[in-house]
């Protein structure tokens, strides 16, 4: 079910347009103020009618502090839409007969946090009453969380005349005839706040969307990266959404570009980012203080970064054989596309230590998108992109790498497939490696995305076959090919390699 919300004057947010995903588990992060908990109780709305009144107090006063009368909350499902604003009594829907869409959208809404509660029976309580091993669902949910199997013990009782369910962890050693246990009172906060969320995430609904708060609950970072490992597994299988809020450095470096939705607040503008590197989402890089590189380097991707590693080598293999020892220390860093590279590039100032200089390398292909057109004398200057008005302004700290990486190496085969193809086989010692001119030549004719799509499609099935004649993973193969392709540049093109290197390196 297609889900869209637009969000305009509320709080912190001019505009937001948010796609909701259709399933999957999703990290959303932002810096603090970017307008994730408006977001989430627009989000919440979609399950309980009265999200507005609670998740926006300011709706009982429309003037003065967090005033909301200009507020409009939009909703687009499945082609249907309805607006909502403040009518100084209540948020009223536009048209009311779209009231109902919200509701329609999922099978169920949560918005879960860690809820530390505890359920302590007393020691008479414990007399008598039968004990039942938890749900096995639950138990093997907390033992691949904390990585234990202490939960294999755990049991649940109902305390009579309470209502309540409470747990026990059977701590009986070998040998020792009277049963001994341990109750919640002992479960550390980490394993209470665990034991809750699974409790409910064990009951997902097909088709119900989740938003699970303050993910961290005072876990360890591993126990972090399992718990939302479980939470994966548990959406693929109930076609549920998961939006986990965090700004857990370790739990946005384990998840995958897909599932990281990063929030930005320009001056009210919130931009959604979707499919971003790690190192962008967090808006600040692993750095050790005491030992900051001297140079950091940021590039589009995986490809690129291998490519910059490979230059700097060379560059400084030639330096050291030119009787320069003291080199600056480099460091890459995969950031996103080209617009995302330069606004980092921009924002990095502020956190980076101002004796390391920030450099940004481009793919070649994003040259005619960021270099500003050429201004004919008399003429009006031109209305700039984002990306042109960014490179204009950096532009000193900006260098375009001589390809794309992938498309690079194909061009390569292309040109002289029999050459490539045994130079491949000598720089991997992969021998018998399959490389035909129709593999070769594929990309040949395309442009623009298809071109770089049935590049990487090329590399991959080349990398893939290193891989397995060398016993190598696929990603180390994938990184041989791109070193092969900066040898050949660096060989084939000295004066142009030396010049580049230079501007990054030195």
């Amino acid at each position: 079910m297609a889900v869209q919300i637009k969000i305009t004057n509320l709080k912190s947010i001019k505009n937001l347009v948010f796609d909701v995903p259709p399933k999957g588990a999703f990290v959303l992060t932002g810096a603090n103020g970017c307008g994730k908990t408006s977001l989430l109780t627009v989000l919440y709305r979609m399950g309980v009618s009265h999200a507005f009144q609670t998740g926006f107090p300011g709706g009982k006063a429309v003037t003065g502090i967090d005033g909301i009368t200009d507020a409009t909350i939009f909703y687009e499902i499945n082609k249907k839409q309805v607006s909502y604003r403040y009518n100084r009594i209540r948020w009223s829907a536009t048209p009311k007969s779209n009231s109902q869409i919200v509701n329609s959208a999922f099978a169920e809404v949560l918005f879960l946090k860690g809820d530390a509660s505890r359920v302590e029976p007393t020691q008479e309580e414990l007399k008598g009453l039968k004990k039942t091993l938890a749900d096995e669902a639950l138990r093997n949910f907390l033992n691949s969380v904390f990585d234990t199997d202490k939960f294999d013990r755990l049991y649940r009782i109902n305390l009579r005349g309470r209502g309540l369910v409470a747990h026990l962890i059977e701590k009986t050693k070998v040998g020792e005839k009277k049963k001994t246990w341990y109750s919640e009172k002992a479960f550390s906060l980490g394993e209470l706040c665990v034991m809750r969320l699974g409790q409910k995430l064990l009951n997902m609904v097909n088709g119900g969307l989740y938003i699970v708060d303050e993910f961290e609950m005072a876990l360890h970072p591993a126990a972090q990266i399992r718990l939302f490992k479980e939470i994966e597994k548990l959406c693929t299988s109930t076609s549920c959404t998961a939006l986990v809020t965090t700004h857990s450095s370790s739990l946005i470096k384990s998840v995958g570009r897909k599932n990281i939705i990063y929030l930005e607040n320009n001056d009210g503008e919130v931009t959604v980012y979707r499919n971003v590197y790690p190192n962008f989402a967090l808006q600040h890089l692993a750095l050790d203080e005491e030992n900051s590189p001297d140079r950091l380097i940021f590039v589009e991707d995986i490809s690129a970064k291998q490519c910059v590693d490979e230059m700097c080598k060379k560059h400084h293999s030639l330096a050291a054989s030119n009787g320069r020892h003291t080199l600056p220390a480099t460091q890459t860093a995969v950031i996103g596309g080209y617009q995302e590279v330069l606004r980092f590039l921009e924002r990095s100032g502020s956190f980076v230590p101002i004796q390391t200089r920030r450099m940004a390398a481009l793919d070649a292909d994003s040259q005619e998108f960021c270099v500003p057109p050429v201004i004919n004398k008399g003429a009006p200057p031109p209305t700039l992109s984002i990306p042109q008005q960014l490179y204009s302004k950096q532009k000193t700290q900006v260098v375009f790498l001589p390809w794309t990486p992938e498309v690079g190496l194909c061009d390569l085969l292309a040109q002289d497939t029999v050459k490539h193809k045994q130079g491949i086989k000598t720089f991997t010692g992969a021998a018998n490696l399959t490389i035909t001119l129709a593999l070769a030549r594929a990309h040949v004719g395309l442009s623009g995305k298809r071109q770089r799509d049935e590049c990487k499609r090329t590399v991959h099935e080349i990398a893939t076959q290193i891989a397995t004649k060398n016993s190598w993973t696929t990603d180390r193969a994938h990184e041989a090919l791109m070193s092969y392709l900066v040898q050949e540049w660096w060989t084939t093109d000295k004066d142009v390699a030396r010049e580049i290197c230079g501007k990054l390196f030195n």
